[in-house]
């Protein structure tokens, strides 16, 4: 497949999966402030070290409600933030060969 073509293609792959990560982690968000009544920021922070498994520890989830959620928000969400990363870094890697060509060309004809 032509690079221009892949280009596009992940183009327009990251502006429909970025808003279905972020919806995501709003709705983790939204569930653990409500749930687990916990802040606002400390929902979203929770959400994030989950979703990046790094998983400090410092909170955890207290009722049977909220740890059923985690667990099954941890392997779909890990799934999803997985996914949206390589085609996220798989668009910026076609972005930069793509310049990198355009760059070549403009020397050529230059030079040539």
């Amino acid at each position: 497949m032509d690079q221009t073509i892949k280009l596009k293609t992940t183009s327009r792959l990251v502006r429909r999966l970025l808003p279905i990560l972020g919806v995501y982690i709003a709705l983790g968000m939204v569930f653990y402030h409500v749930v687990e009544k916990w802040g606002w920021f400390d929902s979203l922070y929770f959400t994030v070290i989950t979703l990046a498994t790094v998983g400090y520890g410092d909170f955890t989830p207290q009722t049977v409600l909220g740890k059923a959620f985690t667990m099954f928000y941890i392997f779909i969400g890990i799934g999803l933030f997985v996914f949206v990363t390589n085609i996220f870094l798989r668009h910026q890697a076609l972005r930069r060969v793509e310049a990198n060509k355009n760059r070549d060309q403009q020397r050529q004809e230059k030079t040539g």
